[in-house]
């Protein structure tokens, strides 16, 4: 097994602007208070350690669901087990720069693999600057053109799309459309059920034969997103 999603820790966590980070709160604690410790309300010299987590659910690696973009889309209480299970999974390499757009032209010559495909990653080598340049991964990225969107979304077997990037298409650009975030909204309201898969780790993926791949999220049934557990069985 290989894992695709990035570790919710320190040396991981890249969060949109204006966003904090996820907190893991203590609710108690089996060690005296420490001296000078600015926690409240912990039970300190308890019989257990016990924690609360306080965490948008867009962190890291993470599905968006069509409630993120419509209050008539589905959220996670509409998606089953086996929704998350991909037993066709696809990954191609399209580089890209920032801005740049995974286009209709890149995914053609690709169609007989997609036609059969129902997860598609596709690893543009910008995931390479999120350690060394995080505030230009989050604003710069590439993302996937509505037009691409669309054709994905067509094909019979496909149910998720992710690329190594922040998001499916560039944030600030997708904010500022009418009606905002097009491509999100081709892939989630074609009336088809489906995912977008964000932020995902591709790097250990690559030259390794896809057998097949899980995505797996904490089960808030209200949520139009979660951060997930990626995993792929290869040959």
């Amino acid at each position: 097994m290989i894992l695709f999603s990035y570790p919710l820790d320190e040396d991981h966590i890249l969060m949109p602007a204006g966003i904090g980070k996820p907190i893991l709160r203590p609710r108690s604690r089996m060690t005296a208070a420490p001296a000078g410790g600015r926690e409240e309300g912990v039970r300190w010299n308890s019989y257990n350690n016990t924690s609360f987590v306080d965490a948008f659910v867009h962190t890291g690696t993470h599905v968006d669901t069509g409630y993120h973009v419509s209050q008539d889309g589905v959220r996670l209480r509409d998606f089953s087990l086996d929704d998350f299970v991909f037993d066709h999974p696809v990954l191609l390499e399209i580089e890209k720069q920032d801005g740049e757009k995974i286009t209709l032209t890149d995914l053609r010559p690709h169609e007989r693999l997609l036609r059969g495909a129902d997860l598609l990653l596709v690893y543009t080598g910008f995931s390479k600057l999120r350690g060394v340049e995080p505030d230009r991964y989050s604003t710069k990225q590439p993302g996937f053109s509505t037009e691409a969107a669309e054709y994905l979304v067509s094909l019979p077997r496909m149910r998720c799309v992710g690329a190594d990037t922040m998001g499916i298409e560039n944030i600030p650009e997708g904010r500022a459309a009418t009606p905002p975030f097009p491509t999100h909204r081709a892939f989630l309201l074609s009336g088809k059920k489906f995912l977008i898969l964000e932020d995902p780790n591709l790097a250990p993926l690559l030259k390794k034969k896809l057998r097949r791949a899980f995505v797996i999220p904490l089960l808030f049934p209200e949520a139009e997103a979660m951060m997930v557990t990626a995993f792929a069985e290869t040959a």
